[in-house]
């Protein structure tokens, strides 16, 4: 299983401190806590493999764009 994006205590620790947070800061903490839940989801470990796959292909192209650049001199 991945590394987590937030260390969970960290988030503990912001999560606990809620009560006292101003309305602005609270709206801030939950959009950020929403944001993570998405960026944990499966689906977004799924784009994240594919966009991997896709740099990977990518650098190859590059690589192989290259050799045949530097073949050609």
């Amino acid at each position: 299983m991945a590394d987590p994006i937030v260390d969970p205590n960290l988030l503990g620790v912001i999560q606990s401190l809620k009560p006292y947070m101003s309305n602005r800061a609270l709206q801030c903490t939950e959009v950020a806590e929403t944001l993570l839940e998405i960026l944990a989801s499966e689906q977004a470990r799924r784009v994240q493999e594919k966009l991997q796959g896709l740099r990977q292909e990518y650098k190859m192209a590059v690589q192989a764009a290259k050799a045949q650049k530097t073949g050609n001199k």
